[in-house]
């Protein structure tokens, strides 16, 4: 017995709109309106810098907290 996959009838409209479907879902992947995009606006100050370098060469967060301001002139009083 022989089947033949012809014999079910789909509408046309359910392919067509089936294949449509399919063309518009990747024209929106491949233009990239389906990503979703990450910034990260934070800047990491000279003195968090600073303070992070000391620490990785031993320095006890406390001391190397009062080194780096020194360094990166905070805590310092400008005067006329």
């Amino acid at each position: 017995m022989r089947i033949n996959g012809s014999a079910v009838g789909y509408p046309r409209l359910v392919s067509r709109a089936r294949v449509f479907g399919a063309v518009l879902a990747g024209a929106f992947l491949i233009t990239g309106c389906g990503m979703v995009t990450v910034v990260s606006e934070e800047a990491v100050s000279d003195y968090a810098l600073c303070i992070d370098k000391r620490e990785a060469g031993g320095v006890a967060p406390e001391v190397a907290a009062l080194d780096c301001m020194d360094v990166t002139t905070i805590g310092t009083t400008d005067k006329a």
